[in-house]
């Protein structure tokens, strides 16, 4: 292998990360991801061969300086929140990212005796994927799955495999190039190199082919199914300022308004975005606030029409109900609490109210992570201009009913980045799905554009009709294939019609979740558990060498 030095190994992190960000949607080019580990690989065995020039946590440094490049490409925007908060979320998750590479690598050796072409690799990152998304620090923004987002024709078998099997996909097909490429720098003789470079283009254009073969032969036009007419509404409030000085019943006033404009005598649902009603509420007393009657007085004038909207609500424990910690004292009234919530309501013409409160939370902005353990720092929760502190949720996921024959699944803000959890929502009967989010926090960033793209994956991996209703951001209408059929502009103040195909089809995705993920965690431990084995075998062997001597 060539003698690099170290900031040459350096270099090739960094050009690794690089690579991983040009890749990234919206204005990447996602098929660059299937080499951009190759760089990284490259350090890594440099490192395995020449180990005794490098410390232990060699690859760890190396790998942080791919992982934090990759993540100050692709979602710097984060610092338009808090410059504090972003720095603390580029640094952790990065140096998670490369503490499993780190570990990886670690196990590889061990058990694997580097004849595996690294690929311990793929269920150390893939499993990591996976616990990344259900632990109190989640962020799986990054995943690697993620990065078709734009280019829905080439996965729409993630109805299968859910966007875990991109990362899958992805990490194998850059550990075959990077074979490739070791045995070129090895031999220099292309007859050596051409099989693994065979393999990887068969590796690309298989799942790719497959993917065009399910798209033909499903046609959103002949999928059996109703339709539902939504008007979506997306009243542009500026979440820091206007959304405070306004009352709630002048943000509801601009949402009906909006309404009125915009509906005809074929709309059956509303849906306003996240935090249309900023203003706390107490569940228990919902209809008595005048906001509310406001949506109950339009819905009399047209009980046809339902509302699915997004607030701010708050519920009282119960006497007997033990507080947890994310639990807050009522002021003036010893020993009772209550929680917050960020809710979406669901109001229909005779009916009660409804409630979803949000399951998947944003950590460190609506709740603090750990919280029984940081209780004390909860007041330096980064305000994203919507709910912050440490909030409740729902325990189950919940669909309201529009009428006999449909539902839909809502979906709040980042929720709609976990592939299970949406998934969760989804059962036999005809359905869709809304996000409703407030990406005005973002400003014009490639932060909104990303949340909304992603949403396609979501639909590929459900066969469900995605409608997004967003503050300020991206509202629109994505059918079951991932296609965009209707979106608004950013910035922009207006309500726009969708005609929703309802589908009942129970994808295998839907009904399985992440057993890719999991798969991964029980052979990543495996694979942890063998190589302590082995370890303790050798100290044992050592020992007894020692002693016979």
């Amino acid at each position: 292998m060539l003698q690099l030095r170290k900031y040459q190994l350096g270099l090739l992190a960094l050009l690794s990360g690089l690579l991983m960000g040009v890749s990234w949607p919206t204005h990447g080019f996602a098929p660059i991801l299937f080499i951009a580990w190759v760089p990284l690989l490259v350090v890594r065995t440099y490192i395995l061969r020449n180990s005794t020039f490098f410390s232990r946590g060699a690859i760890v440094l190396y790998s942080f300086i791919t992982f934090l490049t990759f993540n100050l490409f692709t979602t710097w925007w984060i610092y338009y929140s808090t410059l504090i908060g972003a720095l603390l979320a580029f640094f952790l998750n990065s140096l998670f990212m490369a503490l499993v590479v780190g570990l990886a690598h670690i196990v590889d050796k061990k058990v694997m005796r580097n004849k595996s072409a690294f690929i311990s690799l793929i269920f150390f990152y893939v499993g990591f994927e996976y616990l990344h998304m259900n632990w109190e620090l989640s962020w799986s923004w990054l995943n690697m799955g993620n990065v078709f987002s734009e280019m829905p024709t080439w996965i729409q078998w993630y109805e299968y495999t859910g966007s875990l099997g991109g990362s899958m996909w992805i990490i194998s097909i850059n550990l075959i190039v990077f074979s490739g490429l070791l045995r070129w720098i090895d031999y220099k003789k292309i007859r050596f190199t051409l099989l693994p470079l065979t393999i990887a283009f068969l590796a690309v254009l298989i799942p790719v082919l497959f993917s065009y073969h399910i798209e033909a032969n499903y046609s959103v036009d002949k999928a059996p199914g109703n339709t539902l007419n939504v008007l979506l509404v997306q009243p542009n409030v500026e979440p820091y300022e206007e959304a405070y000085t306004s009352t709630s019943s002048q943000l509801v006033h601009t949402i009906l308004q909006l309404t009125r404009e915009n509906m005809d005598s074929n709309t059956d649902i509303v849906i306003t975005p996240e935090s249309s009603i900023n203003r706390t509420m107490w569940e228990s007393s919902i209809e008595n606030y005048a906001a509310i009657d406001s949506v109950r007085t339009f819905i009399r004038q047209h009980p046809t029409i339902s509302f699915l909207m997004g607030a701010s609500t708050c519920r009282l424990l119960a006497s007997n109900e033990k507080p947890k910690a994310y639990a807050i004292a009522l002021s003036n009234y010893p020993g009772k609490y209550y929680y917050n919530y960020n809710t979406a309501i669901f109001i229909k013409n005779n009916k009660p109210i409804e409630f979803y409160h949000k399951a998947k939370l944003v950590p460190g902005v609506e709740r603090m992570p750990f919280a029984e353990l940081l209780k004390p720092v909860e007041k330096y929760a980064i305000d994203l201009g919507g709910t912050t502190g440490s909030l409740g949720t729902s325990k189950k996921p919940k669909v309201f009913a529009i009428n006999s024959q449909a539902v839909v699944a809502p979906i709040i803000c980042y929720e709609s980045i976990y592939g299970e959890l949406v998934g969760s929502f989804i059962d036999t009967v005809p359905s869709f799905i809304a996000v409703i989010t407030n990406d005005a926090w973002w400003y014009n960033s490639p932060g909104h554009r990303q949340h909304f793209s992603y949403a396609r994956l979501r639909a590929v991996e459900t066969r469900r009709a995605v409608v997004r209703a967003a503050n300020t951001g991206i509202s629109g209408l994505i059918n079951e294939e991932g296609k965009v059929l209707k979106k608004t502009k950013f910035y922009d103040k207006t309500a726009i019609k969708a005609q929703v195909r309802l589908h009942h089809k129970w994808t295998y995705y839907a009904q399985h979740g992440d057993y890719l993920g999991q798969l991964s965690v029980f052979i990543s431990c495996l694979l942890i558990l063998i190589a302590i084995s082995l370890r303790m075998r050798q100290k044992k062997l050592i020992t007894e060498d020692e002693t016979a001597h």
